[in-house]
C-alpha cells in the first residue's frame, strides 16, 4: 500500500458522482493499492487483504462482494482497466498521470492495457468498457477522470469480437439458470422471480471467471443456509473454494477478460429476464 493524494476536484466529478459510494470508497483504496504506474494484480483476495483488512477479519463474505461488485462497477464506468498480459489478471486506474502526482516513481513490473511499463510513457484515457462517443470536454478532475473528455479508448490486447462476446455471454447466461433452477428445484420453496435472476447474474460472472461449477452450488446452498440477499452470493462462493481447497487460497482456473466482462451483473439479469419473456429458458 502506498501513500497517495486526492484533489479536490474528485469530489466534484460527474463521472464520479455516477457511481456508487461503495465504488468511489473502493477506488481511494485501489490508487493506494497499485503500484507507482498505475498497475496492481487484479486478483480479489490480494485486494481486499491490502485494502479492508479489518473488514476482511469481521464480515468477509460481505466484504469480498461489495468489493467485487464494487470494482466490475469502476469497470463499466470507464474509471478502470481489467485485462490479461502473460497470463496475469491486471487491473489499470484510469488518467493515472493526471490524478497522481509522482516524483520519483518506481520502475514499473507489469505493462499497461498498451504494453507501456513506466511512468508517463502512457496516454491511455477511458476503460473500453465505456464509449468514447459518451463523454464531452470539460475542466479539472472532472477532465482527468475522463468525466467530459472526448479521448480514444485503447483496446486491450486481449479483444475479442463482439460477436463472440454476445455468443460467450449468452452461454453463461444460460448455464447460470440452469444452476439457479435446478437448486431453486431441490429447495422446499420457490425463489422470487427477482431473486432468481439476481442470482443468476452472479452465477454468470462466476462462469466467466472459470470458478468449477460444484464450488459455485456449493456457494448457493451456503448462501441459503444463511438466508441472505443475492448480493452476498459471490462471498459464499469464494468460501466454497476455500472450504474446497482446505481453507486455502481459493483458486480460478481462468478470469474472463475486460471486454468478456464488460456487462454487469444488472445487465445480465434484464438479459436474462427478456430471454424468460420470450420462453427462452
Amino acid at each position: 500500500m502506498r501513500i497517495r493524494s486526492t484533489k479536490p476536484e474528485f469530489w466534484k466529478s460527474r463521472r464520479i458522482a455516477n457511481v456508487s459510494w461503495d465504488a468511489r470508497l473502493v477506488l481511494k483504496g485501489l490508487e493506494s493499492y497499485v503500484d507507482d504506474n498505475g498497475v496492481g494484480v487484479d486478483d480479489i483476495e490480494l485486494i481486499v487483504t491490502d485494502v479492508f483488512p479489518r473488514d476482511m477479519f469481521a464480515n468477509p463474505r460481505e466484504t469480498i462482494a461489495r468489493v467485487s461488485e464494487a470494482i466490475t462497477e469502476l469497470f463499466h464506468a470507464g474509471l478502470v482497466h481489467r485485462y490479461e498480459a502473460a497470463g496475469d489478471k491486471l487491473l489499470y486506474i484510469s488518467w493515472w498521470e493526471s490524478i497522481q502526482r509522482i516524483d520519483k516513481p518506481g520502475k514499473g513490473r507489469k505493462p499497461r492495457p498498451d504494453g507501456t511499463m513506466d511512468y508517463k510513457q502512457s496516454e491511455i484515457r477511458e476503460s473500453v468498457a465505456r464509449p468514447p462517443d459518451s463523454v464531452a470536454p470539460g475542466t479539472g478532475e472532472q477532465r482527468n477522470r475522463g468525466t467530459e473528455e472526448q479521448s480514444a479508448v485503447v483496446p486491450l490486447r486481449n479483444y475479442v469480437s463482439e460477436r463472440e462476446v454476445q455468443l460467450s455471454q449468452r452461454a453463461a447466461i444460460h448455464s447460470g439458470a440452469n444452476i439457479v433452477n435446478a437448486f431453486n428445484d431441490h429447495i422446499p420453496e420457490t425463489l422470487p422471480s427477482k431473486t432468481r435472476q439476481d442470482l443468476t447474474a452472479h452465477v454468470t460472472v462466476a462462469i466467466q471467471d472459470g470458478i468449477a461449477e460444484k464450488h459455485i452450488r456449493r456457494g448457493i446452498e451456503l448462501w441459503y443456509a444463511k438466508a441472505m440477499g443475492p448480493g452476498a452470493l459471490p462471498g459464499f462462493i469464494f468460501e466454497a473454494q476455500k472450504e474446497a481447497n482446505g481453507g486455502g487460497s481459493a483458486i480460478r482456473t481462468r478470469q474472463a477478460t475486460g471486454t468478456e466482462r464488460a456487462m454487469t451483473g444488472l445487465e445480465l439479469a434484464a438479459q436474462l429476464a427478456e430471454e424468460e419473456r420470450n420462453g427462452k429458458i
